[in-house]
């Protein structure tokens, strides 16, 4: 038989999907791309569109993505297409022109191409388990640079086209089949955009995203034939880039830290776990965004934005007790103070004496007598009887997985504690023992916390305090593992110790007295 050496010069033809409609701030867009004809002069299979949509190649990498415009597809090293010959045989092409990456290719492909004017070609991906007609979509995606998608085709990426004789050549528009998600995190917080990276993205499906599918001209099989899986995770991390994406944009930046996954095309409700990861505190975490159920179409690309933004504390609500101004009054780390802001730092400009308005609060009273703050802040606060309640009685339970920001860096570790108006038998006057721990009758208390978290139904019956260290003698410790909180109540008897909640990541909860001239957080509870 004889055999044609056909030559396949390919371009794509797609469309950029972004639709609105998905749950809190993610947002999914839709535009249309652009292309360009690249015929060849040779006996080929040219692709030509009658329309500028998406100027991509069947596969292959992604690149020149811009928000709502559209994006260039290129063709790599390694790839390879099938085109079904006058023997319904798919062969495979055995040789190619691509040397790098690039918009255009030419291939070589055995078989016999006489006996019609149509021809099938086929592009199933370049991952170790894609056949003629098998695509295998990954659950395990790893870009190593934002804004570059040479993984598609190793992720899943396929398609098809009907080749039509041309003269001497055959020209065609090739659908991809797959469906492809491009990630747009921001931070709102600048002071912690810049200190925080994108380590991965974890995607769960109510239904198959990933697997092994059937290829035909009509796309990709319904289900997966193999290997099928609700979950993929795309990591964003590369030999340039250890730490992961930036996260340093406030606004939607494709630049910065586009990330992109190929998931199977259909109806789909997900679930998208962004983690991000500050080095210098060595926190790690995921921020999770749910998307409403959508059709997500084979040939499309869907923008998706998210505010990575966490809860963020400035550092301003450390106090010595019942100081009249806080810890670093006119000495802030962000109004160019030497406020220490990390554990590591040396002490700043912290209140030596009592001249200081940042001084703790020195009176004393006879045992047996309350001694309550007088600062308006402070007296805003739960009392010593009140803390108990909440410790004891407030159903605490610690939650290591929260992130939040304090000083332009990322944490996690906090408690959850049932607000006042859920605590049977709450009462400002006396303790769950029926004492009054103002006037001393009794100093400390101890208890435990669960690592069980509210459900869902419960949450707002609670309300969380995350574990913000201390500062003593101007030295920042144990942020993420510690938290204290300032009551309004001092220990009668003595100028020199108040009432504080204590608790830590061992599970302890504890109510009781310590030194006034620590810097504790101070805040009303719910």
């Amino acid at each position: 038989m004889k055999v044609n050496k056909i030559y396949l010069n390919l371009l794509t033809v797609g469309m950029l999907s972004f639709m609105a409609g998905c749950a809190g701030d993610e947002n999914i867009d839709r535009t249309e791309g652009k292309e360009t004809d690249n015929s060849s002069a040779l006996t080929a299979f040219s692709s030509v569109s009658p329309n500028r949509l998406m100027k991509y190649t069947p596969r292959t990498s992604m690149g020149g993505h811009q928000y709502l415009t559209g994006s260039d597809f290129y063709w790599e090293p390694g790839d390879q297409i099938y085109v079904k010959d006058d023997n319904n045989a798919l062969q495979k092409s055995t040789m190619t022109n691509i040397s790098a990456t690039q918009p255009r290719a030419r291939f070589q492909v055995p078989g016999a191409y006489t006996a019609q004017n149509s021809y099938e070609v086929y592009y199933t991906g370049a991952s170790a388990g894609a056949t003629s007609n098998k695509v295998s979509i990954s659950t395990a995606q790893l870009q190593t640079a934002p804004n570059n998608a040479k993984h598609i085709g190793v992720s899943g990426d396929c398609g098809t086209a009907t080749a039509t004789r041309m003269g001497d050549h055959f020209e065609f528009m090739l659908d991809h089949k797959a469906t492809y998600l491009c990630f747009l995190p921001r931070v709102t917080n600048a002071a912690l955009g810049k200190n925080v990276f994108l380590t991965k993205i974890v995607v769960k499906s109510d239904n198959a995203i990933a697997g092994d599918y059937t290829l035909s001209m009509s796309g990709l099989s319904s289900a997966p034939t193999a290997n099928a899986a609700t979950e993929i995770t795309l990591t964003t991390q590369g030999t340039t880039l250890p730490n992961g994406f930036p996260l340093s944009n406030t606004v939607t930046s494709v630049a910065t830290n586009a990330a992109y996954m190929v998931i199977a095309p259909g109806t789909h409700t997900l679930t998208v776990d962004y983690y991000m990861k500050d080095p210098v505190t060595n926190i790690e975490g995921a921020v999770t965004k749910i998307l409403s159920a959508k059709n997500f179409e084979a040939n499309k690309v869907y923008d998706i934005t998210a505010d990575l933004t966490v809860r963020n504390y400035d550092g301003s609500r450390y106090y010595m007790w019942d100081a009249k101004k806080q810890y670093w009054e006119g000495h802030e780390w962000n109004k160019g103070g030497n406020q220490p802001i990390l554990s590591t730092q040396l002490a700043g400009s912290y209140a030596q004496n009592n001249t200081d308005p940042r001084w703790y609060n020195e009176s004393a009273t006879a045992n047996g007598i309350k001694n309550d703050a007088t600062t308006p802040l402070f007296q805003t606060y739960p009392n010593i009887n009140e803390m108990v309640w909440y410790a004891s009685k407030g159903d605490p339970r610690w939650d290591g997985v929260q992130l939040w920001s304090l000083m332009s860096h990322l944490y996690k570790g906090g408690i959850w504690l049932k607000k006042k108006d859920y605590i049977s038998g709450f009462n400002a006057n006396t303790a769950p023992d029926g004492t009054d721990w103002r006037i001393g009758v009794t100093t400390s208390g101890q208890w435990h916390t669960s690592n069980t978290l509210p459900s869902s139904a419960d949450a707002s019956k609670y309300f969380y305090l995350p574990a913000l260290g201390h500062f003593t003698n101007g030295l920042l410790y144990y942020v993420s593992s510690i938290g204290r909180y300032w009551t309004s109540s001092a220990n009668p008897g003595s100028s020199g110790f108040a009432y504080h909640l204590y608790f830590d990541h061992i599970n302890n909860i504890t109510c009781g007295g310590n030194y006034r001239y620590n810097g504790y957080w101070s805040q009303p509870f719910e």
